[in-house]
């Protein structure tokens, strides 16, 4: 399973059995939240509270990323995750049954997603590790391009069919609807054999049996990898300074004399970048990764704050697409490097440390752009998002970085 041939992800048939457990989990997303969102407007009206629901799914995911790395590294990763699809079907079915027979209640939806945010959080590290465990090195870069194409588009998809299903069967219907491909992803992992870790990817020593709290332990590993922690850190810069970039789409669409259908359109252009992106990605091998997360953080810096001098919604929209396109090269370039430069044993943990600190930052973020937008017009935020992205750039010259990339990345494809 871990042979070295360097055939194309899609002509292993493990890997399309996970590519298809993705996009059942992926479809699901939107059967969860668009129900019960829905359900919690229409008994309360209020938004509020819809946002504090957000949080609470938040703060149970933030809590168990770094549990579900230290349960992926000691246990089974296959039985892990569809363990956790069977939890989540469990719940749909709950919830469903409660809405159906009207004993459904607002103090329920905040334990019952909090759950359910828990339980998707504990499956994050496990389903990370997959691509690295099933497919030769040399094709990780397709491996996870096609994995995340494959779940950008059942989780754009799953959005605007869990909100048809709503409208016509109702809300109980469409959590039934999720609850059934959740049932798809437990069968199709059935045919996916518990991955196992080589004598040679656990012989390093940090590839030892875990000890000692899992997030410590995952931070450990962090830090031991210079490439790794410098790469991190890079990411997480890159993170806060981006997510200010969501809040502002709303107030941009109206400065362009846009309205909401318009600022439909500027979100979904993100999103279309980063599907072109990863369909180059998953059918071209770039040879030199730390040249595309160069040019993909430049490019990013470009397009954003190209933003603060354009004029029309052609213009806006093809800006972020750019940027969504260049958004892709680098996230995917990222989760090869991790792979690479992690031992097996031990990429569980790191996943959830990683994770965590990631969903850690958004907060700060938020209130970063809450303070932009009431201090700065739009068009000095984007020049401001833009110079940041430069200095975030300009850290893929320190020699750590550049020389860390110079090895090779990959084994040599072979016929």
């Amino acid at each position: 399973m871990t042979a070295e041939t360097a055939v194309h992800p899609l002509r292993h048939s493990v890997f399309r059995a996970v590519l298809l457990t993705r996009m059942f989990s992926a479809l699901t997303g939107g059967f969860y939240n668009v129900p019960i969102m829905w359900w919690v407007l229409e008994r309360t009206g209020s938004g509020a509270l819809i946002a504090s629901v957000g949080l609470v799914s938040a703060l149970a995911g933030l809590i168990a990323a770094p549990i579900g790395g230290v349960v992926a590294d000691r246990g089974r990763k296959r039985l892990l995750i569809q363990a956790t699809y069977i939890v989540d079907a469990l719940l749909l079915l709950t919830m469903a049954l409660l809405v159906l027979t009207g004993h459904m209640q607002i103090a329920f939806v905040f334990p019952l997603l909090a759950v359910t945010s828990f339980v998707a959080a504990l499956r994050g590290p496990a389903s990370a590790v997959l691509v690295p465990l099933i497919l030769p090195r040399a094709v990780y870069q397709q491996g996870n391009a096609l994995m995340s194409l494959t779940g950008s588009l059942a989780s754009l998809g799953g959005y605007a069919l869990a909100g048809t299903a709503t409208g016509f069967v109702g809300v109980h219907g469409a959590m039934l609807i999720g609850a059934t491909l959740l049932l798809g992803a437990i069968v199709t992992l059935m045919f996916v054999p518990e991955p196992s870790i080589t004598p040679a990817a656990s012989s390093a020593p940090e590839a030892a049996a875990p000890s000692g709290p899992g997030f410590f332990e995952g931070l450990k590993v962090v830090i031991a990898n210079p490439l790794v922690l410098c790469t991190f850190g890079v990411t997480i810069l890159l993170n806060l300074v981006l997510i200010p970039l969501e809040v502002t789409l709303a107030p941009f669409a109206r400065s362009l004399g846009a309205g909401a259908r318009e600022f439909g359109w500027l979100s979904a252009s993100i999103s279309v970048g980063q599907v072109i992106g990863m369909i180059v990605l998953s059918s071209y091998q770039i040879p030199r990764p730390w040249l595309a997360l160069v040019s993909g953080t430049f490019g990013i810096a470009v397009s954003i704050a190209a933003l603060s001098v354009t004029s029309s919604l052609g213009q806006a929209l093809g800006l972020l697409a750019v940027a969504g396109f260049s958004a892709a090269v680098m996230n995917v370039q990222l989760s090869v490097v991790s792979q690479l430069h992690i031992p097996p044993a031990v990429m569980g943990r790191a996943y959830g440390v990683m994770a965590s600190l990631s969903s850690a930052i958004q907060p700060i973020g938020y209130a970063g752009a809450a303070l932009l937008l009431s201090w700065l017009p739009l068009h000095t935020i984007f020049a401001i998002i833009g110079g940041l992205l430069f200095l975030a750039a300009s850290a893929w010259l320190h020699p750590t970085l550049r020389l860390g990339f110079s090895k090779p990345m990959a084994a040599a494809a072979t016929d």
